[in-house]
This record gives structure tokens, C-alpha cells and sequence, in this order.
């Protein structure tokens, strides 16, 4: 099984009875202050928390997004020029997506290789350091998640919240297409969930249909992300491991 083709994976219903075990927060979630995301594509933080981002940004929450590629290997079959400028129409989307989702963030782009983030971890690193405060929290996505990029992220956020002393929350994004239901890798058993209302729902999936790149079919080509995948992120719930 390919790890990251939607078309092989799992169904969100099969998840239903796990998600609906998992304990929510003890804590205000989410957490005043300031929070990392840290986003090795543009959407993935809509994806895995744009319930949380929205609901921050309505709080007056700091938001800094650390976006570390620009997604240009999503369609393989462009040529460099054609993947520069979808590199370009990605952070385009991004902007749109913030507006649309209500998410107040400040953006930086690290524009490293889409792919070969592993390449990057001390650069990702040290970005992370340089914008963690005292009253920081960082989420990234799961370092098991199936993806090198995720990985890399995951673990470039493990290593910077470390050395800081730094909260950090880890999310499931493609692991929900691949994990086992009945015997998962992923420890839902210690992840804690953010329930939402309808409204902040609504606005989380304004904010994912704007990544028209991703979600629409292109060139005779089937979308990036079928509508099979993104049901995984149409819960009413977002689920984040906490690590540090």
C-alpha cells in the first residue's frame, strides 16, 4: 500500500468508535499565548488545524506558521518552470484560505525542496527556536505520519521544543488514510481532542475549498486530494498527541 494515495486508504467512518473514545483536553484549548504550526505543505495546517488556528485567532492568540515547502511536487508531471509556478499558486491559496477560515497568522516561508524536507532539519530547526517565546505552544504533524516531509517536521519540532522547553502537540494528517482501526501506530490512547461548534466547522471547510490546486481535478488528472480523503478533516473534532 502506498502510504500517501488517498485512493488505497482508509474510510473516515472507520475511525468513528476511536475518535469518539478520545478524551478532550484538560486544559484551554486552545491555549492563550502563542502558538507554532508547523506546516510542511501549504494546507496542512488547514487540514489538521484549522478548527484550532480559527478559534486562536477569534481569542486574540498569536499565530506564527512556519511553512517550510511550498508544495511543488503535488502534480509530479509538471516541468521545473510549471512547478515554480505552482509553488507560487500554493501560497497564494494559503492567503485565500487564512481569509476564508478567519485565521490571523504571521506566515513564514522557508522554501525548502517539497520532498526532501530530511535535507533541511537543522534549517527548520533553528527557525522553530528563533520564533518560540515563553508563552509558546507548537504543534506539528505526527513524526510516524507516513509522509518524509511530516517526518522531518515532526522531528525537527521534537528537537526545537526540547531544547527550549517548549509544549508541543503532534496531529495525525496522513495517517488517517493508512493506519490500522483496529491495531492504529498512531497512540490515540494519550491524544486528547478539541471539539468545535458548527460555525468554526463551516469555516475550516471555506478555508480547505480554496486549495482548488489540490481538491479540483486538473489536466485529466483526479484531484490531489479526493473528497474520500479530506472526509477525514470534516469532523467536528481536531486530535493532537501531546509530548513535550
Amino acid at each position: 500500500m502506498d502510504l500517501i494515495d488517498p485512493l488505497e486508504g482508509n474510510q473516515a467512518h472507520q475511525w468513528d468508535q476511536i475518535v469518539e473514545k478520545i478524551p478532550s483536553f484538560e486544559i484551554s484549548w486552545p491555549p492563550p499565548g502563542h502558538i507554532i504550526f508547523v506546516s510542511p505543505h501549504p494546507d496542512d495546517e488547514l487540514l489538521a488545524a484549522g478548527a484550532t488556528l480559527a478559534s486562536a485567532s477569534d481569542a486574540g492568540t498569536s499565530i506564527t506558521i512556519i511553512g517550510v515547502t511550498n508544495g511543488e511536487l503535488s502534480h509530479p508531471y509538471l516541468d521545473a518552470s510549471q512547478r515554480e509556478e505552482l509553488g507560487k499558486r500554493r501560497e497564494q491559496e494559503t492567503i485565500s484560505a487564512y481569509k476564508h477560515a478567519g485565521i490571523k497568522a504571521e506566515r513564514i516561508a522557508l522554501a525548502a525542496s517539497d520532498g526532501s524536507v530530511r535535507h533541511h532539519l537543522e534549517e527548520t530547526e533553528k527557525k522553530i527556536s528563533e520564533n518560540i517565546r515563553k508563552d509558546t505552544i507548537c504543534i506539528a504533524p505526527w513524526e510516524g505520519d507516513g509522509h518524509p516531509d511530516h517526518q522531518a517536521c515532526g522531528l525537527a519540532a521534537q528537537q526545537a521544543c526540547s531544547k527550549n522547553k517548549t509544549p508541543l502537540f503532534l496531529s495525525p494528517i496522513w495517517s488517517w488514510n493508512w493506519d490500522n482501526p483496529q491495531n492504529p501506530k498512531f497512540p490515540f490512547t494519550q491524544a486528547r481532542s478539541f471539539s468545535f461548534d458548527a460555525d468554526i466547522m463551516r469555516r475550516k471547510q471555506k478555508g480547505i475549498n480554496c486549495y482548488s490546486s489540490q481538491i479540483e481535478s486538473e489536466d485529466g488528472y483526479r484531484p490531489v486530494l479526493p473528497h474520500s480523503f479530506l472526509e477525514h478533516f470534516s469532523r467536528q473534532v481536531e486530535i493532537f498527541l501531546p509530548v513535550i
